[in-house]
């Protein structure tokens, strides 16, 4: 999974705060969600999520990270969609 697939699943996880509605949301399985966070915070160094049976709330790093996410993501969306206006697929490739 690349780091763009490992951000928007900490997203949604932190978003729902917890792992199997991030699942359900992203169409995965808990497990690969779970596996997708803990690689994201081994790449990173860092913990973003505590975990607790019942909860999952983000940490402080966590939170930042979060921010900084949802900023790269709405910049990929701007330009993807900008890309997407001048180079259309061609059907008959």
């Amino acid at each position: 999974m690349d780091r763009f697939q490992q951000l928007s699943v900490y997203v949604a996880v932190a978003e729902e705060q917890g792992f199997a509605a991030a699942a359900r949301r992203l169409h995965m399985s808990p497990p690969a969600v779970t596996r997708s966070v803990a690689a994201l915070e081994s790449d990173l160094g860092v913990k973003l999520l505590e975990r607790s049976t019942r909860l999952v709330r983000t940490t402080e790093v966590g939170v930042r990270y979060l921010e900084d996410a949802a900023v790269y993501y709405l910049s990929w969306k701007k330009r993807t969609k900008r890309w997407q206006a001048y180079m259309p697929l061609r059907k008959d490739a």
